[in-house]
C-alpha cells in the first residue's frame, strides 16, 4: 500500500494553508533529497491521490479530490498531533480494512494474510496511541478514529480501481477485499495478472453462451487459477438473478463441483460479500441432487433446465 514517505506528503499537503506548494518548497520543509521527493510525489500522482501541474517551471502539487485523498486530509487536520504517516505506512492499512467492527486477532491475521507476530505489532502500537481497543479479545477502532476504518476501504478500493483502470475502460469494481476484486469492463485485457470470469469464461466448459453485455475480470496474487468453484462463486457476485443461477447450475452439473467446496469457497468470498452466497450456493447444490424437487424463486423449472443442460451435452 502507500509507503511512510507518501503518507508523509499527504499529510502535509493536508495541513498547509494553501491550496497547493511548490515541489520544491516540500522537499525543503520535510527535509528531503529533492530527488527521493520527485519519486514520492510521482507515484502519488500516478495513483491518483496528488495532482502535479507544471507552471512557470516549477512542479505545483496540490491534494486530488479522490475519496480517500479527501479522508485522509479530514482526518489529518482533525488529529494534527498523531503521526500516521508512521502509523499507517505498511500493513496497517489492512488491518484498518477490517476494523470496521470487532475482529480477533486470528481474524485480522487470516484475512489480512499478515504475520500473526505484525498483526500484534501494529494492533499494540495503534492501542498505545489510542486508536484500536480490545474488549472481549476482539479489536476495535475507538469511537474518535472510527473514520480510518473508511479511509482505509477506500483507499484499497481506489487502489484497485487505478490497476484495473490502468488496462480497461469503464472499470466497475463488483467485489473487493484487500488483495483481490472483481470488475467489470468495456474492453478485453490481455495482461497476464487479470483472469477472465464471468460469462465469457463459461466457454472453456463447453457452455457457450450468446449474449456478453460486459467482460468480467479477477484480480489476485494468490488464486493464480480460477477454479470452476470460484466461477460459481464470480458468477452471483455479478448477478444473482434466475439467469445467472442457470449458468451456475450448468457449471455446477458440467464439473461435478461438490457441495462442501463450492460452500467453502464461497463463505471465503461472503466476508465481503452484499449478499449470502454461502446460503445461494447451498440451494442450487440442493436443487440440483433433488432432481428439482427444491425449487426456489429464482431456480428453473426442472424440465426446462433440463432441456437447457442437454442442448450443451451435461448430464442431469
Amino acid at each position: 500500500m502507500l509507503s511512510e514517505s507518501e503518507f508523509a506528503v499527504l499529510s502535509h499537503l493536508s495541513t498547509q494553508a494553501d491550496e497547493s506548494l511548490v515541489q520544491r518548497e516540500l522537499a525543503d520543509e520535510l527535509g528531503w533529497d529533492p530527488g527521493h521527493t520527485s519519486r514520492v510525489v510521482t507515484r502519488l500522482a500516478e495513483t491518483g491521490l496528488v495532482i502535479r501541474e507544471q507552471q512557470q517551471g516549477k512542479y505545483r502539487l496540490a491534494l486530488s479530490n479522490a475519496e480517500p485523498t479527501q479522508r485522509f486530509a479530514d482526518i489529518a487536520r482533525e488529529f494534527p498531533h498523531v503521526d500516521f504517516p508512521d502509523l499507517l505506512a505498511g500493513s496497517s492499512i489492512q488491518l484498518l480494512y477490517y476494523l470496521d467492527t470487532g475482529r480477533t486477532a486470528s481474524e485480522l491475521t487470516e484475512w489480512t494474510e499478515v504475520s500473526r507476530a505484525t498483526v500484534y505489532r501494529r494492533l499494540k502500537r495503534l492501542r498505545n496511541v489510542g486508536i484500536v481497543t480490545k474488549r472481549d479479545a476482539r479489536f476495535a477502532l475507538t469511537e474518535q478514529f472510527e473514520e480510518l476504518a473508511a479511509f482505509a476501504r477506500s483507499l484499497i478500493h481506489h487502489v484497485h480501481r487505478e490497476e484495473a483502470s490502468d488496462h480497461a475502460t469503464g472499470v466497475r469494481l463488483i467485489w473487493t477485499d484487500v488483495d483481490e476484486y472483481l470488475f467489470s469492463c468495456r474492453t478485453d485485457v490481455t495482461a497476464s495478472l487479470f483472469q477472465q470470469t464471468g460469462p465469457g469464461a463459461l466457454d472453456q466448459y463447453g457452455i457457450e453462451l450468446l449474449t456478453r453485455e460486459e467482460q468480467y475480470y479477477f484480480r489476485s496474487e494468490e488464486r493464480t487459477e480460477l477454479t470452476p468453484d470460484n466461477l460459481v462463486c464470480h458468477l452471483l457476485l455479478i448477478d444473482d438473478g434466475a439467469r445467472y443461477r442457470s449458468y451456475c447450475l450448468l457449471l455446477i452439473a458440467a464439473c461435478e463441483i461438490d457441495a462442501d467446496t463450492l460452500t467453502r469457497t464461497a463463505e471465503r468470498y461472503d466476508r465481503e460479500a452484499e449478499i449470502d452466497l454461502s446460503k445461494i450456493v447451498q440451494e442450487l447444490c440442493a436443487y440440483l441432487d433433488s432432481d428439482g424437487t427444491v425449487s426456489g424463486e429464482k431456480l428453473p423449472e426442472w424440465d426446462t433446465f433440463k432441456s437447457t443442460a442437454a442442448d450443451y451435452d451435461i448430464s442431469v
